[in-house]
């Protein structure tokens, strides 16, 4: 309630205004002649701050972030994406979206959590309201850390499938029918026209016994399973003994779990929680390594790739564009959708990871250097990828779309079989996978520590047991995510992803930049900025422009996906029965869910009537202050007109302990 303390004053929960001018402190009256913030209030926060940790140094926050938005989809996510939607087009569109909603969204999370010294759930501080917003972020990187570390898992299967004497992916089983040991270019269907066929040299059976007795009679026509194209032995490797994809997601189908996948799924487990054991404090040491070791290895391959013959034509595949495509909404959606996955915007953990930086730290440079490595991890991935797969294609006189593969096929089908050709192939698979192994490592440290600390900040006396609740975290996801590692748990990751991350994510970023941008309000966000690190950056007009539209922006792309939604698919081309498509979207329910519950019960529990509930609920507290010991901090409040923001934008600020 606020209180009268002086002509023009009013102390609103610890926010001091005098009507709509917000001046220095002292021009009136000292601070020490001001009434103080509520004690009580004050003495529960001091207590929440006890041992919460901090990075040792600042190239452990850098590493950190970096590791959290290059990960396993830089890979193949990024390279794949790219070249199914135009190639260069693709890139257009995703440069476009990293400049106006990317950047500026990491910028403001790294903000938030900086300003605040809380995480995903404490920075809401700043609009109660919307702390449910900072729930349903801790839901999606709980479902992203289940499902990522069965990926994770599939890595270390291949790190020490890689060190026998012949690669298992480069040998045909006899069980696997119409297997081919490496692929070639295949031939065309026969047509039983003479001077066709001949030309042809050989050609398929079509399965017409018409045809293919009359091309017999002149030209080698040769079965190669025409109903449609040979697997190669790499393929059936992942799908038939790694993961032994089921015919569907049915009961009967799912089976159960492959004993080599829980094992190694156990032992990605283990090596995250000792990890983040201490918290950053742990993690941020692990970082050194598993954030630099990728670039090293991705180099190299890079190196290697541009030295086969025919790597050129990858190249120009991957960078050469087809300008209609910008043209094409899907193409702009599918580059939001890996601009979020890559950045990790919306997660939670930019939030987390910036809530452990020192105040004054600043914020700016890392913003864009850490985006900016993103792009550059994923344009080299995608060089890495299109050289060896423009070699491999020339090696077998193929097109590249007929070595590259969608999705795991990226990672764990084509360019495995790739690295078969290289000279000791199994020292390039050992050093390919255990890259990847790291890559998702990092990653899989962001997600963890992000639910982690929402726990912590919630509940402050957790932090005691900082390590038991690591142990019985990545227990609880263990046994959790058992179902996915049987034959069906292909199908259950696509679901997990699509619903519980893909999809819920760009619900979460529009109601995040609305929360921020249109309701705290981008004038008070940039005050907190400005007071922060102690200046008013020229660029600031940008940032308020991209944070105000951002919400815009990313609503049409929902709606745009909400009206064209297309269910996942099997290989097959038939969609999810109704039931798993269910269960998909009671996980998005689930994960979304938090966001209107938490704003309809603190409307409910605020007193007053309609518009002061509304108010009440959107108005800062006294818990948001800076993250530098102070116990008040002027900031505008509702009501101040334009000339006044106009003001009061460069007003010095004055607080008091």
């Amino acid at each position: 309630m606020a209180v009268k303390i002086g002509p023009g004053w009013c102390d609103c929960g610890g926010l001091y205004e005098k009507g709509n001018v917000y001046s220095n402190r002292n021009d009136e009256r000292s601070a020490e002649s001001l009434p103080q913030p509520n004690t009580t209030a004050d003495h529960e926060d001091d207590e929440e701050e006890i041992d919460r940790g901090q990075w040792g140094n600042k190239v452990e926050f850098i590493l950190s972030c970096i590791g959290l938005s290059v990960g396993l989809g830089n890979v193949w996510r990024f390279p794949y994406l790219a070249y199914k939607n135009g190639g260069a087009a693709f890139v257009i569109a995703y440069l476009i979206l990293q400049i106006v909603i990317g950047k500026p969204m990491y910028f403001m999370e790294l903000v938030m959590g900086q300003f605040s010294g809380r995480g995903p759930t404490g920075v809401w501080a700043m609009n109660p309201a919307a702390k449910g917003i900072g729930m349903s972020m801790a839901l999606i990187s709980l479902d992203v850390a289940i499902y990522y570390n069965v990926i994770m898992a599939y890595t270390l299967y291949y790190f020490f499938a890689s060190m026998q004497t012949t690669l298992p992916w480069t040998e045909c089983k006899p069980e696997w029918i119409d297997c081919i040991a490496k692929r070639f270019k295949f031939p065309e269907y026969c047509t039983g026209n003479e001077t066709f066929d001949l030309d042809l040299g050989e050609c398929r059976c079509t399965g017409n016994s018409s045809i293919d007795l009359v091309a017999e009679t002149y030209t080698n026509c040769t079965q190669l399973n025409f109903t449609g194209k040979p697997k190669s032995a790499a393929e059936f490797f992942f799908y038939e003994e790694v993961i032994q994809r089921s015919a569907g997601l049915e009961p009967e189908n799912l089976g159960y779990p492959l004993w080599w996948l829980v094992l190694c799924m156990l032992l990605s487990w283990v090596v995250v929680v000792l990890c983040l054991i201490k918290g950053v404090k742990s993690s941020g040491k692990v970082v050194y390594f598993t954030a630099t070791f990728p670039y090293v290895i991705l180099i190299i391959l890079l190196i290697r790739g541009a030295l086969l013959d025919g790597a050129i034509d990858g190249v120009i595949y991957f960078i050469v564009p087809v300008w209609e495509k910008l043209l094409d909404l899907d193409v702009w959606v599918a580059a939001a959708g890996q601009m979020f996955f890559s950045l990790s915007v919306s997660f939670g953990g930019i939030i987390m990871f910036g809530s452990y930086n020192k105040f004054k730290n600043n914020v700016y440079a890392d913003a864009l250097l850490i985006s900016v490595m993103d792009v550059i991890t994923s344009i080299i991935a995608g060089f890495v990828i299109f050289t060896t797969f423009g070699g491999m294609a020339r090696s077998i006189g193929a097109e590249i779309d007929e070595v590259a593969e969608v999705g795991y096929g990226l990672a764990f089908v084509a360019y495995p079989e790739a690295l078969s050709n290289f000279p000791i192939p199994q020292l390039w698979s050992v050093l390919f996978f255990f890259m990847l192994f790291t890559l998702g490592l990092d990653s899989e440290f962001g997600l963890m520590e992000t639910v982690l600390t929402c726990i912590q900040d919630e509940f402050p006396k957790t932090r005691k047991y900082k390590g038991l609740m690591c142990v019985g975290l990545g227990l609880f996801c263990f046994a959790i995510a058992l179902p996915v590692t049987c034959p069906g748990g292909d199908y259950i990751v696509t679901l997990m992803d699509h619903y519980g991350a893909d999809f819920s994510v760009l619900f979460i970023a529009a109601c995040e930049a609305v929360a921020v941008a249109w309701v705290y309000g981008v004038l008070r966000f940039w005050r907190d900025i400005n007071y922060m690190l102690g200046y008013k950056s020229i660029t600031w007009p940008f940032w308020a422009v991209c944070w105000v539209s951002i919400p815009i922006l990313i609503g049409l792309l929902f709606l745009y996906r909400m009206i064209n939604y297309k269910s996942p698919k099997y290989p097959s081309g038939d969609p999810y029965p109704e039931y798993a498509q269910g269960l998909g979207w009671t996980l998005a329910a689930v994960v979304l869910c938090p966001v209107p519950i938490y704003f309809l019960y603190a409307f409910f529990t605020a007193e007053g009537g309609f518009l002061t509930k509304l108010k009440t609920i959107t108005t800062p507290t006294s818990r948001w202050r800076p993250n530098d010991g102070s116990k008040a901090y002027m900031i505008p409040q509702n009501g101040m007109n334009m000339e006044n923001m106009k003001t009061g934008i460069d007003a010095p600020y004055i607080v008091s302990d």
